[in-house]
């Protein structure tokens, strides 16, 4: 029976990779489009054109929490969202970079949608980037020796598990404002020094009544893990189930290539003593990790005593040179 079920799968994933994805140019912007038949559903991403005609090494962006496509139609424009376009302003053509959408999200969509809520959760995200991932490196012009998963927020669990998936295969890991230790740390933190839930709509005014809410969601969501109806903080409690019961250092402690974790001091989203966390749990296994703390930053690693500084830009600038060493 193993035997047969192993069959079935090199049969199905060579059915994924013998497909010809490629749909379109997408005009105004320096991607091509695909689409990809699963036996489960149709995935969609864009990889950035290039004129050169070598192995180039692969960058993928991996967005944090939300539920738009990377791209949206302004007054008859397409335009790009989510911070992926200086990836590819600051690489420019050295490198090609893979942005993937998210289950149940189409080119264009916006807002909420049942498709969303009912396909996205942490398995279905990162097996939806490794069939993109797959199927670019087996059909278009690609360093395999140079592969780097960049993930920001929610993108950083996401990128830990493709990496613990695609062990070897990729290169290089980047954690972005990515949390360490299970979301569930920044959550409590913050709801204890009172930037989470003390608010009117919540009226919760002590550090104990807003941890116990916190417990309270939880222990919710772990009584009905797959629902896809009930939501927490406008995810269904499948997102926050598969998310939370892992961590990025759950997933990075089986993957054995480079790690750089990057995290604002500032940051009001991702308790920043998450970083430091990880970086020292992953030494003391033996990881070649790197950390980089950004003085005063935010979550989107905006630099709140220096506005003119494009710190967004900055990190990824400092992501391509720990790439190329």
């Amino acid at each position: 029976m193993k035997f047969k079920i192993i069959i079935f799968l090199l049969l199905l994933t060579n059915s994924i990779l013998a497909q010809k994805a490629k749909i379109e140019f997408l005009s105004n912007q320096p991607y091509d489009k695909y689409e990809l038949k699963t036996d489960k559903d149709t995935i969609t991403f864009y990889l950035s054109v290039t004129s050169h005609k070598e192995n180039l090494p692969l960058i993928i962006y991996v967005q944090g929490s939300g539920m738009n496509s990377f791209f949206e139609n302004r007054n008859g424009q397409i335009v790009s969202t989510s911070g992926q376009m200086p990836w590819f302003s600051v690489g420019q053509e050295k490198y090609r970079v893979l942005i993937v959408e998210k289950p149940g999200i189409k080119y264009l969509q916006k807002g909420e949608s049942k498709s969303f809520d009912h396909k996205f959760s942490l398995e279905s995200w990162s097996n939806t980037i490794v069939n993109a991932i797959d199927y670019v490196t087996q059909n278009e012009k690609i360093d395999k020796d140079k592969i780097l998963l960049a993930g920001h927020s929610e993108g950083g669990v996401v990128a830990s598990r493709v990496a613990n998936l695609m062990k070897d295969k990729i290169s290089n890991v980047a954690i972005m404002a990515g949390e360490g230790p299970s979301q569930l740390y920044s959550l409590y933190k913050f709801a204890d020094d009172g930037t989470f839930f003390n608010t009117k709509e919540h009226n919760m005014s002590t550090s104990e009544e807003r941890i116990n809410y916190v417990k309270e969601k939880w222990n919710n969501i772990l009584a009905d893990p797959t629902n896809t109806e009930k939501k927490f903080w406008g995810f269904t409690y499948l997102r926050w189930s598969s998310l939370l019961q892992t961590s990025v250092i759950d997933e990075l402690s089986n993957y054995n290539g480079k790690i750089l974790i990057l995290q604002g001091t500032a940051d009001r989203a991702v308790y920043p003593e998450s970083a430091t966390i990880a970086y020292t749990i992953l030494l003391t296994k033996g990881k070649n990790v790197e950390l980089k703390l950004i003085e005063n930053a935010d979550h989107s690693f905006n630099i709140l005593d220096k506005p003119e500084t494009d710190g967004w830009k900055m990190v990824i600038e400092k992501i391509i040179q720990w790439f190329n060493k």
